[in-house]
């Protein structure tokens, strides 16, 4: 899946605040490389304005960040993008109701920045958990040093806590007056399920 992310939209609606610093906007980048790492989704953070006059593309990985430059805005490059991909699997992260409407005409599902960070803040969390619980696992028993050995003892772990944590950790859907989730209550749950 790819992570579309209104970059500006996301991280304003987060701090409530409208002026966003450098130092600021590199630790959102570095927690999506660590995030990326983890989770292994493409994320396209797409941002207004930046170093250069025209629109600049920076690549980590499975992250890409992108500056709209002066001529457009990171709203232009976002539907262009969203255009020339359809028919990908794509989440669309923004409050702006304008791209929100032009992604469900593409048939892309959209989140608002609030909603996304609150499942982000608990994936990232739900990682720390897994890693203490991984590190609580392993157990050496041999008292010679063996590298493989402690591969293939920390591989074990790691499955078998992943296991353990898929478990029953699905989201309940939305229902409203009673009624049955929508299509697209469903479609986004299908991608919050992969966040």
């Amino acid at each position: 899946m790819v992570i579309v992310i209104d970059a500006y939209n996301y991280i304003k609606h987060i701090i409530g605040n409208s002026f966003v610093s450098e130092s600021l906007v590199k630790n959102w980048i570095d927690q999506f490389q660590e995030y990326t790492d983890i989770r292994g989704n493409d994320v396209l953070l797409v941002f207004d304005a930046g170093p250069g006059y025209y629109a600049t593309k920076d690549y980590f990985d499975k992250l890409t960040v992108i500056y709209s430059g002066q001529t457009q805005t990171a709203d232009d490059i976002i539907k262009e993008w969203l255009s020339s991909h359809r028919g990908q699997d794509i989440l669309l992260v923004t409050s702006d109701r304008e791209i929100c409407d032009v992604a469900r005409r593409m048939g892309v599902v959209s989140i608002s920045s609030q909603d996304f960070y609150k499942i982000f803040t608990y994936v990232m969390q739900q990682e720390q958990v897994y890693e203490k619980q991984v590190e609580q696992t392993i157990h050496k028993t041999s008292t010679t040093y063996s590298q493989e050995l402690d591969t293939l003892m920390e591989v074990g772990s790691r499955n078998l806590v992943r296991e353990h944590r898929t478990q029953g950790d699905s989201m309940p859907l939305r229902v409203r007056n009673g009624k049955k989730a929508s299509k697209q209550d469903k479609q986004l749950l299908k991608k919050i399920e992969k966040i």
